[in-house]
């Protein structure tokens, strides 16, 4: 599965964001985290906006899983935050996650 469009990845600009969201899952139900959150990988590569978007599982607990995302702009991002794909993903971990995502957004430091 293609995780990065290199040639929007080469052309990203000032207002490029990039998202780290963690996801927690309760003790034991990491894969049922990951089979969510792997469903909504197709659709959001898709999207305009996109530049990458790659799941990732941590190497200390299974439970934790975390998308590191690359988005055009913060209007894009808030597009895909809104898509019924994710919102309907978000309703389906609420009863398996263990707290809530945790969200952090970055610029890159260009010189």
């Amino acid at each position: 599965m293609d995780t990065t469009d290199i040639e929007k990845f080469k052309r990203r600009g000032d207002n490029t964001i990039r998202l780290i969201a963690i996801y927690s899952a309760k003790k034991g139900l990491g894969d049922q985290l990951e089979d969510i959150l792997v469903k909504v990988i197709e659709p959001t590569r898709k999207e305009e906006g996109n530049i990458a978007y790659v799941l990732h599982r941590s190497m200390d607990n299974p439970d934790e899983l975390m998308f590191d995302e690359i988005w055009v702009d913060k209007e894009s991002l808030e597009m895909h935050l809104n898509q019924p794909y994710i919102t309907s993903a978000v309703d389906q971990m609420a009863s398996i996650l263990a707290e809530p995502v945790e969200l952090r957004t970055y610029s890159e430091v260009r010189n």
